[in-house]
């Protein structure tokens, strides 16, 4: 029972993170992310970032250099742990966005991994893997 509720609260922390992401907002970043030096980040294409302080700093260049991004999430399995307070999230991003006046839709595998800390699961890791020959997937309009 304990189980699936975690998992509910797993994947509503996972999806305020792509809202963040999508509203470019550092605010919201920084409440979803553990403020730690052990905490993991691996943007498709960058170097291993270690640390809130840089990772933080990631989040701002890449929000300053964006004017628009869009997520479809698809493809998400969930998992959390028994007697654990973690939990991982792997799912496909299927992103449109505008940046630095260049539009691009690209697909990446993501890999989120949450920390049940001060009662709420925050990021600890996230790693994007671009996917070679997108093909972005048929949906219906909404």
């Amino acid at each position: 029972m304990g189980n699936k509720i975690s998992l509910t609260e797993i994947l509503k922390s996972n999806a305020e993170f792509y809202h963040a992401f999508e509203g470019l907002s550092i605010d919201m970043m920084d409440r979803l992310w553990k403020h730690d030096e052990n905490v993991i980040c691996v943007h498709p294409g960058w170097e291993l970032l270690v640390g809130w302080l840089a990772i933080r700093e990631s989040w701002v260049t890449i929000f300053q250099n964006t004017e628009m991004i869009k997520f479809n999430i698809t493809n998400t399995k969930a998992r959390s742990f028994d007697n654990s307070d973690i939990g991982v999230v792997v799912c496909q991003e299927n992103i449109e966005s505008s940046v630095n006046g260049q539009q691009d839709r690209i697909g990446v595998i993501a890999t989120n991994i949450f920390e049940r800390y001060e009662n709420r699961w925050v990021l600890i890791h996230h790693q994007g893997s671009s996917i070679s020959n997108y093909m972005p997937p048929n949906l219906s309009p909404q």
